[in-house]
């Protein structure tokens, strides 16, 4: 008696051959396609790319203190507030703490610290403060 096992037999795809012929022609014919028009600006899911180039992240400079800046609050400690925006508001909210933590040069930024620090300079800052209000008029 042998304990050896016996694997079971593969699946039958015959069914199946056609579906996979197909996507091989597909990919064939845009690599085709991509190697005639190398400057084409089409991405790998197949849609144009309406991003224009963006400068490569700087690396952020080791050792930088807060600049002043005050820690966020502990989880404990914190005091929830809720800010909604319209979903193309919320996504250029997100574009724009992702430009400001770029430009700071910091790891991680969130919208949180974000909106803190603009509600700070804007009880400290008198031409912000102002400014500020002739938009909430």
């Amino acid at each position: 008696m042998s304990a050896a096992r016996q694997s079971p037999p593969p699946p039958d795809l015959g069914s199946l051959g056609g579906d996979f012929e197909r996507l091989r022609k597909l990919r064939e014919e845009r690599e085709q396609e991509q190697r005639q028009d190398p400057e084409s600006k089409t991405a790998p899911g197949g849609g144009t790319e309406d991003q224009e180039e963006r400068p490569a992240r700087r690396s952020p400079r080791p050792g930088r203190s807060r600049g002043g800046r005050r820690p966020p609050p502990a989880a404990a400690d914190a005091v929830p507030t809720t800010v909604r925006f319209d979903p193309e508001e919320a996504a250029e909210v997100d574009f724009f703490v992702l430009e400001l933590r770029d430009d700071a040069g910091r790891r991680t930024l969130d919208k949180a610290e974000v909106i803190r620090e603009a509600l700070r300079l804007a009880r400290e800052h008198e031409p912000t403060r102002k400014a500020l209000l002739r938009r909430l008029r």
